[in-house]
C-alpha cells in the first residue's frame, strides 16, 4: 500500500491524533530498501498515553522474537514465503478494527506483502455487526451459536461461531469494497462445513471453470480458480433424505502470493474456557498455522469477583499447546486487558490479578508481552480516554478511533523489537 493510499485511510476514518516528526525516508538492509515512514517510527504525543511503556516485555534473557523477525525479514527484503499472524480475543477483536491496523501498518511496511486475507467469518449471518472492510448478504434462515454463551451446544471451529441451516435451499455471499484500498482478491477458497452424510452440499457460483477438493481430515471444500476474484457466491442446496443441515465455521480466502496474513478471531463475550469448548480448533488451526499469536484474552475472564487466576494460567497452557501441536515454533505475544469498569461505577481492579498471570505465563514460556494497561495510563486511565474520545461510555470498549489508536501503538511496539533485532543481526 502506497503512502498516498495509508494517507486517504486515515482521512477517511476521520482519526483525528497529534503525530510529530513523523520520518520519510527508506533503510537499506541487505541491499534492499524499505520504506520507513510507519507509525512505528514516529514520536507519538496523545497526552493520555504511556509511551514509556510501550515496548514488548520479555522476562527471559533467551526470550525473543527472533524465529518471527526472521521470516518477516525474509518476506520484506527477498519478497518470499507467507507470515502468518493470528489474534484472537472478545468483542475487542471481532469489532476487527484494532487487528485491521495492525494488519494496515504490516502491508505499509513495503509494496506487494499483501499474502491474502486469510480465515473470515460472515458474521451477518450470525446477526453480529460486520467489518466495514467486507461486505455480506445470504438467504435462508440461519441460527448462529457463540462459543461464548453457555446455553449453546454445537461443534464449533477456530473461529468459535457457528451457523446452521436446515432450509433445503440457501445461499451466501462476499464481496470486499471496491472503494477498499487493499486488495485481498483470491485465487483459492476453502470453506469449512460438515462433510459427513448429514450434510448439505455447497456450490461455487462462477463462470471459470472450478477445480474442487474435498479435504475430510480438515472438514472443507477447497475451491482453485483460475482467475483472481474479489467476492463469491455459494449455494447450498439438500440433495438426498440423508442430508439434515447445513453448518459453517469460516472460510480461508487465499492467493499465491507471498505476503502477510494477519488473521483476527473475536467472539463477543469470550473467555479464555470459550475456546476450550472448539472440538474443532486444532484440525482448523493446522490451515492458519500461525508464526505468531497475540493472545487478548481476558477481559470478560476478570470482570466477575469470582474470577480465578491459577483457572486462568491453566486455560491458556492448554490453548498454547493447542497452538505448539500445529507450530512448534510459534511465538506468543500476551497483551494484558484495558483498564476498566465494572457496571460502569468501579474500577475493575482484577486487571492486576489478571496482568500478573499473563507476566507469570510469559516468563515461563519465554513469551513476549505488551502491556495495554500501563501503556494506556494505568488504573482509571479509562476514564480518560472515554473524555478523549477514545473510549465508549461503558468504560470497556473503545471507540472507533481508540482501536486504530491501540492498533498503531502496538504495532509500534513489535517494529521497534524488530528493530533490534535487526540491529542484533546487524552486529553479528
Amino acid at each position: 500500500m502506497h503512502s498516498s493510499h495509508r494517507k486517504n485511510r486515515k482521512k477517511k476514518q476521520q482519526l483525528t491524533v497529534s503525530v510529530k516528526n513523523i520520518i520519510f525516508g527508506f533503510i537499506l538492509i541487505s541491499g534492499f530498501y524499505l520504506k520507513a515512514q510507519s507509525i512505528a517510527h514516529a514520536n507519538i504525543d496523545y497526552g493520555f498515553v504511556n509511551d514509556k511503556e510501550n515496548y514488548i516485555h520479555f522476562y527471559d534473557k533467551d526470550a525473543n522474537f527472533d524465529v518471527f523477525y526472521k521470516k518477516l525479514h525474509t518476506l520484506l527484503t527477498a519478497k518470499k514465503g507467507k507470515v502468518k499472524v493470528l489474534q484472537i480475543g472478545g468483542s475487542h477483536i471481532q469489532a476487527e478494527i484494532w487487528p485491521d491496523q495492525v494488519r494496515m501498518n504490516f502491508l505499509d511496511l513495503t509494496d506487494s506483502i499483501n499474502g491474502g486475507r486469510g480465515f473470515v467469518f460472515p458474521f451477518k449471518m450470525a446477526k453480529i455487526w460486520n467489518p466495514k472492510n467486507h461486505q455480506i448478504s445470504y438467504t435462508g434462515n440461519w441460527e448462529f451459536f457463540r462459543n461464548s454463551v453457555k446455553k449453546h451446544n454445537e461443534k464449533w471451529g477456530v473461529s468459535g461461531i457457528t451457523v446452521k441451516t436446515t432450509d433445503s435451499i440457501s445461499s451466501f455471499q462476499i464481496g470486499y469494497q471496491h472503494d477498499s484500498l487493499t486488495n485481498y482478491s483470491f485465487n483459492k477458497i476453502k470453506i469449512f462445513h460438515d462433510l459427513d452424510s448429514t450434510g448439505f452440499k455447497l456450490r461455487l457460483i462462477s463462470d471459470e471453470p472450478v477445480k474442487i477438493i474435498e479435504n475430510k481430515e480438515l472438514g472443507f471444500t477447497e475451491f482453485f480458480l483460475e482467475n483472481k476474484n474479489d467476492s463469491l457466491s455459494v449455494e447450498i442446496k439438500k440433495t438426498s433424505k440423508s442430508q439434515t443441515h447445513f453448518s459453517l465455521y469460516g472460510l480461508s480466502l487465499e492467493n499465491d502470493d507471498p505476503g502477510i496474513i494477519y488473521t483476527s478471531i473475536g467472539v463477543n463475550g469470550a473467555k479464555t474456557s470459550s475456546f476450550l469448548r472448539n472440538e474443532m480448533f486444532v484440525e482448523q488451526l493446522k490451515v492458519i498455522e500461525p508464526d505468531l499469536v497475540v493472545f487478548c484474552i481476558g477481559i470478560n475472564d476478570a470482570y466477575y469477583a469470582n474470577f480465578c487466576r491459577d483457572c486462568y494460567k491453566e486455560n491458556y497452557e492448554k490453548l498454547m499447546g493447542q497452538f505448539r501441536s500445529v507450530n512448534p515454533n510459534v511465538k506468543f505475544l500476551f497483551v494484558t486487558n484495558n483498564d476498566s469498569y465494572y457496571k460502569r461505577k468501579y474500577a475493575n481492579k482484577r486487571v492486576f490479578v489478571a496482568r500478573e498471570a499473563m507476566i507469570d505465563l510469559a516468563k515461563k514460556h519465554k513469551a513476549g508481552l505488551w502491556d495495554l494497561f500501563e501503556v494506556m495510563g494505568g488504573l482509571n486511565s479509562i476514564k480518560i480516554w472515554e473524555e478523549s474520545g477514545y473510549a465508549k461510555e461503558d468504560k470497556i470498549h473503545f471507540t472507533d478511533k481508540g482501536y486504530q489508536l491501540i492498533g498503531d501503538l502496538m504495532f509500534r511496539a513489535l517494529m521497534d523489537d524488530y528493530d533490534k533485532y535487526l540491529k542484533g543481526k546487524n552486529e553479528n
